[in-house]
Parts: structure tokens; sequence; C-alpha cells
């Protein structure tokens, strides 16, 4: 049987060997503007945003999706800067056409969006994306980007759709008359 003294002994020279122990460099090959390229040789700022990445994980994504349940997005309203907020969702009274404006926090386009979405002169219900059940709500009309701004009849059918201010601006061609004449007063 070994002493104490003795698995110490071989403790101490163990870690003295792995102190000193050394591998090859590994070559890390990442994508950037649509190529493959050795990260050693990106500049600093490349360098500092490969670091900030996250990894996706398309199993554990799905997962996330099946447990979202749409049904209960908590959606703000902006009908004439009223910002109520609607308890359910998809709205109960679509008597009249309305937009869905799909949006998250941070999101630098997101707020022209808001404006552009605003001077249509139609309701406009703003969904967080970044929500649990906005996520959900996101993948059921698959919505893959934010901002999306989605037009939807009075039955609740979808019109047309605009992902930037330029677009949601030209949605006012899908808006019926009586909304136009509004809107210009």
């Amino acid at each position: 049987m070994r002493k104490i003294e003795e698995i110490e002994n071989d403790l101490k020279q163990a870690r003295e060997e792995l102190s000193h122990v050394e591998g090859a460099p590994a070559e890390v090959y990442s994508r950037i503007v649509g190529y493959y390229r050795s990260v050693r040789n990106w500049n600093k700022g490349k360098r500092e945003e490969y670091g900030e990445r996250r990894l996706y994980d398309a199993g554990t994504s799905a997962a996330h999706l099946e447990r979202c349940t749409p049904g209960s997005v908590n959606v703000e309203s902006a009908e004439s800067g009223a910002g109520k907020i609607i308890k359910e969702f998809p709205r109960t009274d679509s008597s009249e056409p309305h937009i869905l404006l799909f949006v998250r926090p941070g999101c630098p386009a997101c707020p022209g969006a808001k404006a552009a979405a605003g001077k249509l002169g139609i309701p406009v219900d703003t969904i967080d994306a970044a929500s649990e059940n906005g996520l959900a709500e996101a993948a059921r009309r698959n919505v893959m980007s934010t901002p999306t701004a989605i037009l939807l009849n009075k039955n609740g059918e979808e019109l047309s759709r605009a992902r930037n201010n330029a677009d949601i601006a030209s949605l006012r061609r899908f808006v019926p008359d009586v909304y136009k004449n509004a809107a210009s007063m």
C-alpha cells in the first residue's frame, strides 16, 4: 500500500508535467461575408464580433417553438396613439383592416417601421417577436426578421407584407379608400 507522501509526490510531479504541456495551434475557420476564412486573418473588429457570436441549435429552437402557444400573445395596439394592450391575439374585433407589426427590442429599423405603419391611418398591432408568445406568433405567420408588417383584411386574411420603412409606406395602396382619405386629413 502506498503512503500519502508518495501519492502527493506523484500528484506534484503530474501537475508539473501538465503545466508545460503545449498542443499544436488549431486553425479556426468561420464564415465571413459569404465565404469561409481563417479567424486569425480577420481584422480586429471581425474577431471581436466573432467572440460575441452565439451558437444556434436547431433542435433546441424547434422544441422552444413547440412550447409556445399562439392565441395568448400580448399585443400593443397603436390605434390613433391610444397605446392600449389587446389581451388576446388574433383580434376578436377584426371588422376592419389592420397591420401586424413584428418588432423586437434593439432592432435599429423597428422605430422607423412603427412610424411608417402609424402613418397609414389604420390600426397597427405591434408584436414583440422577442417574447415567447410573440416568437410563436411569428413562427405561425412565417415571419423571419424584424421589422415585418403584415396587412390583414377585415377577415384576418393576409393581403401583403413588408420588411422595411419604404415597403411599409407602400402598403397604402392596399388600404381601402375610406382609410386613405382619413389618413390624408
